[in-house]
């Protein structure tokens, strides 16, 4: 399959590329920032940004052959990883996005669209540890949350075939990414511990985008 990429030079978005490349798909990568990703065969790099319309266009046209579906794992920005850093990207970041990256994709006849939220975001609000509830009101990833959340509403609006996959806690050390459990759109049954490591992420994004899993569904994912 080939796909449009969001986010590609991110924490998750590098292992989405790598599990793609590696199982003889191709793709290309819309980036705001090409010293970033590291070119490779089957990897076509666009430079733009993801809130632009025209941007995103000239990613989908940028090989002969047009995308198939699009993997989107863009995510706000802190200045630090710290939770109470001030929030750097902009109000509505990922929804503006998302919605961009859809109307496009709509408009050259591609339906599919695989998107990492978190969770928390829309129906798994309710399924969190209380003490998860707190962190995330009363520190600044609360803004990201909050766009998760518009991100969500804005996705459902659209004709897409889509997926919202909704890790718990990342966790970034590198591996092979063991197999994770999925939790359905509320995720119930989360606990306090859990965690998601993210190659183990980025591979159920691949295997959700090209097996054409849950559609019009969300699904919290752990390890």
């Amino acid at each position: 399959m080939h796909f449009l990429l969001f986010g590609a030079t991110g924490r998750t978005g590098q292992h989405v590329v790598s599990q793609l490349l590696a199982q003889g798909h191709t793709a290309i990568a819309l980036v705001r920032n090409p010293a970033s990703l590291a070119a490779r065969n089957g990897l076509t790099i666009v430079i733009g940004s993801p809130l632009s319309a025209a941007d995103v266009k000239s990613a989908l046209l940028a090989t002969a052959t047009k995308p198939t579906a699009a993997i989107f794992t863009l995510n706000t920005v802190r200045e630090s990883d710290s939770p109470f850093a001030a929030q750097v990207s902009p109000p509505r970041f990922l929804a503006d996005s998302c919605a961009v990256a859809c109307k496009a994709l709509e408009d050259e006849g591609i339906r599919r669209i695989v998107v990492m939220s978190t969770a928390g975001a829309g129906s798994s609000w309710g399924g969190l540890p209380l003490l998860s509830k707190a962190f995330m009101r009363w520190t600044n990833v609360k803004y990201a949350l909050e766009d998760h959340d518009l991100l969500d509403e804005e996705i459902r609006r659209t004709n897409m075939d889509w997926t919202l996959v909704r890790p718990v806690k990342l966790e970034f050390e590198a591996g092979e990414g063991a197999a994770v459990q999925t939790l359905g759109d509320g995720g119930k049954g989360m606990k306090l511990s859990d965690s998601a490591n993210v190659v183990s992420v980025a591979k159920f994004l691949v295997k959700t985008a090209v097996e054409g899993l849950y559609v019009k569904d969300a699904v919290v994912v752990r390890n």
